[in-house]
């Protein structure tokens, strides 16, 4: 049960959409991570600057026209710095403001919402010096406010905002006004921008990603169906070539048997000439000797075709006559062959076993082995009239390979592929045999040049 519940989760885990969701769901949540993530930022930045120039510009409105001093001292007058302590401390900025500092170029502060503070010299910070450059500076932060101010309240939102204050004649920075005023209403609205922007993103990447979510299950899918029907049709064309091997085997099989029995037949004839009419004509040359036939031409001829007859018919039973092959292993069936060949033909081919140890095949591989080296030595001895001739036995690899060869005078052999006149199946007889064992015999001949009889056949699994 948990093996098909993995399976059916493996092949979930595999599928291309799968895949895709998981990883383009990664990479489009750190997309829209870092989009959103931007677009805040921009938005954040745009709203805390437009909202510093308005104050600035509220600032400015508030101050009477500034110009350098008599001495050339670059500061605000009495008057100013009166009119920014009465605004922030008692006017309608007292409930804003929650504190606020005036900064001479050097860092010194002129006025502060601290008097003890009057007088002291810090280093500029970096918004410091954008102001005295002539830029308004302001930034959104949660601060807790350390001043003595009735209405400063620790942990509110407040921004931050450096005003520069310029000389009406020349526009020069006289000096720099930074306060900080309370900004809950700016942190709703930069609040619900953020949840704005952020839902943009969302709903922008989440559509995106379902539409090419969609485009890719229906492309896995497509891809499912077509790896199914080659599944199927590998599993039919296996099926296929299953029944086509097990056809195969019960051809062979009846092709062996064929053969087997045409085997017993000519066996049978051969015994029975041998037995019979090889016999009879013995017979009738004892009783022609013992006639007393004097001596003559028509007797002569009479005896000699006795003989010959004879001799035929022994050829021709010997030729169909068959040893034991139920008691000989492969190695000992081709041997025995040659020993027969030349045993019949007064030759001397030679014997070479290469196989290693005993090699056990059925009876029609042995029979095939057998016939094959009758027919090969045969035609080497009557008709390619040599004076040497080798058989080599080899088994490698599942394979059986016997080669006979000679030096006899050759042949074309495209010439001789067919039944012969005298009724014999020749080269012919040979490679059907082999391919009904689902080997192959080949045969390497040029006239004057000798001969290479090759025959291959596999060891089958039921071979013993």
């Amino acid at each position: 049960m948990m093996t098909a519940k993995s399976h059916r989760i493996g092949r979930i885990l595999r599928s291309l959409s799968v895949q895709f969701l998981l990883a383009g769901g990664v990479v489009l949540l750190v997309g829209a991570y870092a989009v959103g993530t931007w677009v805040t930022d921009r938005i954040e930045r745009g709203v805390v600057q437009n909202s510093g120039a308005s104050a600035a510009l509220y600032i400015e409105s508030l101050l009477p026209n500034q110009t350098r001093g008599a001495e050339g001292s670059a500061s605000v007058s009495e008057d100013a710095q009166l009119v920014l302590r009465q605004a922030f401390q008692k006017g309608i900025l007292s409930e804003r403001v929650v504190t606020y500092t005036i900064w001479s170029e050097t860092g010194e502060v002129l006025d502060s919402f601290r008097p003890e503070q009057r007088g002291l010299q810090y280093e500029p910070s970096e918004a410091l010096l954008q102001a005295w450059a002539g830029d308004v500076a302001s930034r959104f932060q949660t601060l807790q406010a350390q001043a003595d101010h009735p209405e400063a309240t620790v942990g509110v939102p407040l921004l931050e905002v450096y005003v520069p204050i310029r000389d009406a004649n020349t526009g020069e920075v006289l000096a720099v006004v930074e306060f900080y005023q309370r900004a809950e209403r700016l942190a709703e609205e930069l609040a619900k921008a953020r949840r704005e922007s952020w839902t943009l993103v969302a709903r922008i990447f989440g559509l995106s990603g379902a539409f090419l979510f969609v485009i890719v299950h229906a492309g896995s899918r497509l891809i499912e169906r077509q790896r199914e029907q080659l599944r199927s049709q590998l599993l039919e064309s296996h099926e296929l070539s299953k029944n086509n091997d097990a056809l195969r085997k019960r051809v062979s099989q009846a092709a062996q048997r064929s053969t087997a029995q045409s085997e017993k037949i000519m066996q049978r004839i051969g015994q029975d000439l041998h037995d019979g009419v090889a016999q009879h004509l013995s017979l009738v040359s004892l009783r022609l000797e013992g006639a007393g036939l004097g001596p003559s031409k028509d007797a002569e001829t009479i005896m000699q075709s006795l003989k010959n007859a004879m001799k035929e018919l022994r050829e021709i039973s010997r030729g169909l006559s068959l040893p034991d092959l139920a008691t000989l292993d492969l190695r000992e069936c081709a041997a025995q062959a040659v020993t027969e060949h030349n045993k019949a033909h007064e030759s001397n081919a030679q014997f070479v076993d290469q196989s290693v140890g005993s090699v056990h095949v059925n009876d029609a591989t042995k029979l095939c082995v057998y016939r094959f080296l009758q027919e090969s030595l045969s035609n080497a001895a009557r008709h390619a009239v040599a004076s040497s001739i080798t058989v080599e036995l080899n088994v490698e690899d599942d394979w059986i390979d016997v080669l006979v060869s000679d030096n006899g005078r050759g042949f074309a052999p495209d010439e001789l592929l067919g039944v012969r006149d005298d009724g014999g199946q020749g080269l012919l007889g040979l490679s059907d045999r082999a391919a009904t064992l689902g080997g192959a015999f080949v045969i390497a001949s040029h006239p004057g040049n000798g001969t290479q009889a090759r025959l291959r056949l596999p060891i089958w699994e039921d071979d013993a």
